[in-house]
């Protein structure tokens, strides 16, 4: 492998990195000015990752921005990261304890993948799938998510994908109870009949955002909720699962 070559290798990595430090799109003379690159080099390592798809350009405002497709290709490893046998063995206690369906999502751009999910036990419940995505703004999961980004991560997001109006608010209500108890229940929000408890988690080895959810039918889990919210701060504690949020005792 020639030298060039190794170079240009290393200064993809580095043009990544430095969209990790902004989250926000670049332009070329940014990245070459932060980088100590030549302006023409930074163009043509630009335009050859977004000739293979894996930087969006917006010709508007001379910005790139990595693309979903650059996501997807790496999707793999992050689930496999969160893989942890103690996240994993303390969702399969939760499903045990509550007899609900366990969601273990995570957030990935404006969306929240489920990575891993333990069927109900009662005889009527809520389903689940593995690798279904749904909008961030749209689900309970997603507003939990959310909810524990940082100031300027979550003023980023908002900025980039401007939620309506009925989003934002309930991504206040969702934030100020996560705040207030570190768990969240909402009943009947997206999907009538259906409600879930969610609690925003730390992956143990790639800290990413990821949230549990204890979900299932509306009247069973309004009924339950107190009780769900104990067995989480229990599990936690017991599993040593870091949360984004102190977890209070439930009212």
């Amino acid at each position: 492998m020639s030298e060039k070559t190794i170079k240009s290798v290393r200064r993809v990595f580095e043009i990544l990195e430095l969209f990790d430090r902004h989250r926000a799109p670049l332009a070329a003379k940014e990245i070459a000015r932060e980088l100590d690159y030549p302006l023409t080099s930074a163009h043509a390592l630009l335009k050859s990752m977004h000739d293979l798809g894996y930087a969006n350009y917006n010709a508007e405002d001379w910005t790139y921005t990595p693309s979903r497709n650059l996501v997807s290709r790496i999707e793999w490893v992050r689930e496999y990261l969160e893989r942890d046998s103690r996240m994993l063995d303390m969702i399969t206690r939760l499903n045990e304890e509550t007899s609900e369906t366990i969601n273990l999502s995570r957030l990935t751009g404006d969306q929240v993948k489920i990575v891993h999910g333990l069927e109900c036990r009662h005889p009527v419940g809520v389903s689940v799938r593995e690798g279904l995505l749904m909008p961030a703004v749209d689900s309970l999961t997603g507003l939990t998510a959310l909810s524990a980004l940082a100031g300027e991560r979550l003023d980023n997001f908002l900025e980039i994908y401007r939620p309506e109006a009925r989003n934002l608010r309930m991504l206040k209500t969702v934030r100020s109870e996560l705040q207030e108890r570190g768990t969240v229940a909402i009943m009947d929000l997206f999907i009538q009949g259906i409600g879930a408890v969610c609690m925003p988690v730390k992956g143990m080895l790639s800290q990413d955002i990821l949230v549990i959810g204890v979900v299932g039918p509306s009247e069973r889990i309004r009924e339950k909720q107190k009780q769900h919210r104990q067995t989480l701060k229990r599990l936690t504690k017991r599993f040593g699962v870091k949360t984004h949020f102190p977890l209070r005792n439930p009212r």
